[in-house]
This record gives C-alpha cells, structure tokens and sequence, in this order.
C-alpha cells in the first residue's frame, strides 16, 4: 500500500468517527435539550401574601380558563407580569406592594402548561410559539376590567411570551415592557449552556458543532423553528414600544450578551441596566430600592 493510500484511509477513518460522533453527540444531546427545555416541569403555584391586596381570578384563553392573580389599584394603566419558565405568578412578588402603592392595578398570570393549566397541544414549551395566545387574553381580561393602557413585565422567557404576541400585535394600548433577564432567544441560550457543559468520557466542553447538530435533531424531533423563536433578531423591524430591561452580568442561564445584542437591534428604544455580579433573576435582590424606581420611574414616563 502506498504512502498516499495510507494517508487517505486514514483521512476517511477520521472522517467517518467525527461523522458518528456528531450523530450520536447530537442524538444524546437532542433528548438531553428536549427533557431539559422542552417537557413541562412547573413549579407548584401558591399564592402568595404580603403586604398587598390580592385577588384570585381567572381569564379566558384559546385553551380555556387560566388562573392569575389580581392585584387591584386605583389607575387604569395595567402592568401584567409573565412569569419565566416552570416558575409561578409569585415570581413577580417584589413588585406587588411598590406598584399597587403607585396606583398600578396588576394581573400576575400563569399560562398554558403550568400546574393545573391546560397543556399546549403539542405537549411542550413553545418559547412564545404559542404562548403568546395566553399573553393576548390576558390582556383582553385587563381591558374588560377597566384598562386604558398596558405594560407587560416579563422574566426570563416569560419575556419571550410577551415579544412574540407583541410583534404581532402592536396595539397602541401597549405602552411599555420591563424585562428581568430576558431570555428571547433560545437557540443563543442553548449554545451559551452547552459551551459550559462536558462532553461524556472526553475531557473538553461541547463543541459548537454538536451542538448545532443537536439543535438541528431536535428541530426534527418535535418541530422546533429557531430562528422563529429568536426574537433579537426581530427586534430592529418589529420592535416599536420602549423596554427597560435589568440583567445581571453573572447569569449562568441567560447570557447578558442577549440584552446587550437586544440594544444593539433597537438602541432608541431598549434601554438595559447591566447588574454586577448578579445572577439569573437576581437584579432585584442586588439593590431592592434602586431596582424598584427603575420601574416606577420607567412607567412614570410610558403610563
């Protein structure tokens, strides 16, 4: 066997075991994304008290009836608050008390595949895919009740739920978004975790390349379309309403990169405070007060 023939089967051995290694990373890596970001896990609700009038409601969605939590206030302009990911309407706890002082009535809401809701028909998170339905008849309950003008606040990919019905529909009701560490773009989360993680037996992180082909059998698996849920991208074109958004520069779940690429598609009208040290929804807790003018004074000017 020649010198050149020896290279070239080995060149093709190469070849053929990076080819099976993508397949069977992207495989492996396709049922871990599905389990960990796909397949609804939520928290139990509980509603919460405090210092605040809270009421418990229900508003009417494509699916049925969603529970949320009211907290009624003197003003007509309504901040509705979406929750992240397998969280509660709780998650918005902190601004309860401050905004109904100010004279903010509230809907606090949960959404199609939280405890004791109805499922998305296809049996997974959908990043605003359809989610946004349930942002719209929240919206419709806080106008039958009283509702000049609405503000959304949006954690993490409660964030993405608002986008997604918003660059739909840009009603002029719709005054302003506070964003806690949005997460509105899945596939760059992705990518962010998995250049984190280990790869199995080898001693090295997930390389870029698995890690696209894992995205790519997932799409296949359960129909996921990217670039649909990449709302950043949208954002120069579509986006038409002011947003404030707290972000902390230690997120390990959501990589500020993401707000600061949100800015950089609509710098007149996203306005991001970066929070040091602070991790994933972890903004408040950094400077309780200062985060809290931050939104009152955002609606001052957008209600």
């Amino acid at each position: 066997m020649s010198t050149r023939s020896l290279f070239r089967g080995v060149l093709w051995t190469l070849v053929a075991l990076l080819l099976v290694a993508h397949i069977g990373g992207g495989w492996f890596f396709s049922g871990e994304l599905i389990a960990d970001g796909f397949v609804p896990d939520p928290d139990p609700i509980v509603t919460p008290t405090g210092d605040y009038e809270i009421v418990e409601v229900s508003y009417q969605t494509p699916l049925g009836q969603m529970d949320a939590l009211h907290l009624p206030a003197s003003g007509d302009t309504w901040v509705i608050h979406v929750h992240g990911k397998g969280a509660t309407p709780a998650e918005a706890e902190h601004l309860f008390a401050p905004l109904q002082e100010a004279g903010y009535p509230q809907l606090s809401i949960t959404y199609r595949n939280d405890e004791n809701q109805p499922f998305d028909p296809s049996g997974y998170y959908q990043y605003g895919g359809t989610e946004w339905e349930d942002i719209r008849g929240a919206m419709e309950f806080a106008e039958l009740n009283g509702a000049e003008a609405v503000v959304f606040s949006g954690f993490s990919t409660g964030s993405s739920h608002v986008l997604s019905f918003l660059y739909r529909h840009n009603f002029d009701e719709i005054r302003g978004l506070i964003f806690d560490a949005p997460n509105i773009d899945f596939g760059d989360t992705v990518d962010f975790a998995a250049g984190q993680r280990d790869m199995p037996v080898l001693p090295m992180k997930v390389p870029p390349t698995i890690t696209w082909v894992a995205k790519f059998i997932t799409s296949l698996r359960i129909g996921v379309n990217w670039k649909a849920i990449d709302y950043v991208d949208k954002a120069e074109f579509s986006l038409r309403t002011p947003v404030l958004v707290h972000h902390g520069t230690d997120d390990q779940s959501v990589p500020v990169t993401q707000s600061v690429a949100f800015v950089e598609a609509a710098p007149d009208l996203v306005r991001l405070i970066q929070i040091p040290g602070a991790g994933h929804i972890e903004s408040y807790e950094t400077d309780p007060e200062k985060y809290v003018d931050e939104v009152l004074g955002f609606l001052q000017v957008v209600g």
